[in-house]
């Protein structure tokens, strides 16, 4: 039976709580969309909602959608972490060099690798919100405001797209502030020697 070390609960949790924090950002996705979609396409109906059921369309879905990235990250950590020797060890390097970092550099990694889905999220958000601004407008013509949001979208769309060369640019220091990976045949060497060390240290 193996002994679980602090380090690999350590790194379990901090795995499962950064897949937590994704499904919580997808979550409220869902729910901001569902709230809208009723509000909009089914106000009568919408109206007649009280206030319990109203937060629960706005919560449910988030909470169940973080739960669920959670649960589903412990069981994909413990696969990854008992497959083999090798992607144990590999994973908890991954942890060190994560734990390693500060916080600020913690944040901006985090961001940066879910850099797509949120830059695409944004951007849907961005033409939604776009033609929500302009179509209160009651003198422009449909075409007229759907050129109008098109502008503002594209506007924003620039915006992201200098974001995501600031994430690449700080990517690029944070990579050079760590130490030089240690190639793959000397991590087995090592793992090998510590292996031989423990079996050695058990027959004592």
């Amino acid at each position: 039976m193996k002994i679980i070390g602090n380090e690999e609960k350590e790194a379990h949790i901090a795995h499962i709580t950064s897949e937590g924090i994704k499904g919580l950002f997808v979550g409220s996705v869902v729910s901001v969309g569902l709230f809208t979609y009723l509000k909009t396409r089914h106000a009568s109906k919408f109206r007649s909602f009280n206030a319990s059921i109203k937060t629960c369309i706005i919560t449910m879905p988030t909470i169940a959608m973080g739960a669920f990235y959670a649960d589903q990250g412990s069981w994909e950590f413990d696969k990854q972490m008992h497959s083999s020797h090798y992607t144990e060890g590999k994973l908890l390097e991954e942890y060190k060099e994560w734990n390693n970092l500060s916080f600020g550099n913690k944040l901006f990694t985090s961001v940066n690798n879910n850099k797509y889905p949120i830059i695409f999220t944004s951007w849907l958000a961005s033409l939604y919100g776009s033609w929500t601004f302009v179509n209160r407008d009651k003198i422009m013509t449909t075409a007229q405001k759907a050129v109008q949001a098109r502008m503002y979208a594209q506007g924003i769309t620039i915006f992201l797209l200098l974001g995501t060369l600031l994430l690449a640019m700080k990517e690029d220091e944070i990579n050079k502030l760590k130490p030089a990976p240690i190639p793959e045949w000397k991590q087995v060497i090592m793992r090998k020697e510590e292996e031989e060390k423990s079996i050695l240290e058990g027959r004592k």
